[in-house]
């Protein structure tokens, strides 16, 4: 299983791992350097987006277009975008602030989705 985490904030992607290497053990984490080269070379079993606005909607969109297969989990601090994440049938969608339990608990459950 593996996992791709977008995040400018360092604490937040080591807090993101944890919680995700808490659920999978065998889970390898990777983090986006946001250089303007994502990584589509592969459907990753779960992709968490915590950017907000335009860019993290276009990664968003690009991953659920690309890979049918790939859970992605969406935190932003605009909840306009829920509507996006609703059409485009995305698994989770948090909103800044987001609570760490919410958030577990989402990653938790894609975690077992990817597991099936």
């Amino acid at each position: 299983m593996d996992a791709l985490v977008y995040t400018k904030d360092d604490d937040e992607f080591e807090k993101i791992k944890t919680m995700l290497r808490s659920e999978a053990d065998q889970i390898e984490v990777q983090r986006d350097p946001l250089n303007g080269h994502s990584y589509f070379s592969h459907g990753y079993d779960i992709v968490v987006v915590a950017l907000n606005g335009a860019q993290g909607m276009e990664l968003v969109l690009e991953h659920s277009r690309r890979f049918d297969n790939t859970l992605v989990i969406w935190i932003t601090d605009d909840q306009y975008f829920a509507g996006t994440a609703i059409r485009q049938h995305i698994f989770g969608f948090l909103e800044r602030p987001y609570d760490d339990v919410r958030l577990s608990g989402t990653i938790k459950k894609a975690v077992q989705r990817t597991a099936k």
